[in-house]
């Protein structure tokens, strides 16, 4: 007998691999029914299935009332503090009246009668007797137009306005040879321009007549002037 006949027969040993290709091919298997699943619908019924029964409810909290609690106690009087002082009766005020005064004798005196002497002042003079007005009279108008007062210059610096009222003097032959004012115009400079254009001679009048001739006198017309500053620019 040989020595290889008495030798056990050699036997291929299985892969180790065997085992973990049969769970790799469970979990494809396993996925591949879930997609099929999927594809289906059959997922979806079975989810519907298991949420058919859930209810979901909505619970209110309610609040706690607070429980009525008895009032605390007072606390403990203090020793310590002295009781208040016993009420005292108000004082009695007694009052007492004057005694009635005596009115005292009054004395009565007369005295005589004070004699006044009254003083009377004279009356004062009388005045100058003003002129005498002429009637008939007149002015011509177109001459004093025709010769205007001169205008200030510094009246018309100063803005001065106002009218002057002259009373004229009418000579025999029928020309004003002097002026006085009557009413002024509240500006001496243009009162004193009036009266100097006046004795000038160049307003013209009518002087009044007696037995028919002609009189010279004042005459009972008034004359105004009036100063405006529109007319001197």
């Amino acid at each position: 007998m040989s020595y290889l006949s008495h030798q056990t027969p050699y036997r291929r040993p299985k892969p180790p691999m065997t085992g973990r290709l049969v769970g790799i091919g469970f979990v494809i298997l396993l996925h591949v029914g879930l997609i099929y699943a999927l594809l289906t619908g059959l997922a979806r019924d079975i989810v519907k299935e298991v949420t058919k029964n859930i209810v979901v409810e909505t619970v209110e909290d309610t609040p706690q009332q607070p429980d009525d609690l008895p009032p605390p106690p007072p606390p403990p009087p203090d020793l310590n503090t002295p009781p208040p002082p016993p009420a005292l009766p108000p004082p009695q005020i007694k009052i007492q009246n004057p005694p009635p005064q005596q009115n005292p004798p009054t004395q009565v005196t007369t005295t005589a009668p004070i004699q006044r002497s009254e003083t009377f002042a004279p009356p004062a003079p009388p005045g100058p007797p003003a002129p005498p007005a002429r009637s008939g009279g007149g002015v011509d108008r177109n001459s004093i137009l025709k010769n205007r007062p001169e205008y200030p210059t510094q009246s018309i610096r100063l803005e001065e306005e106002g009218t002057v009222v002259l009373v004229a003097f009418c000579n025999e032959d029928g020309r004003i040879s002097d002026a006085r004012v009557e009413k002024s115009s509240g500006h001496e400079r243009l009162d004193n321009s009036a009266v100097s254009m006046a004795k000038r001679g160049r307003w013209k009048c009518t002087p009044d007549k007696e037995g028919g001739t002609p009189a010279p006198g004042w005459l009972s017309v008034r004359i105004p002037i009036p100063f405006r500053l529109e007319d001197a620019r």
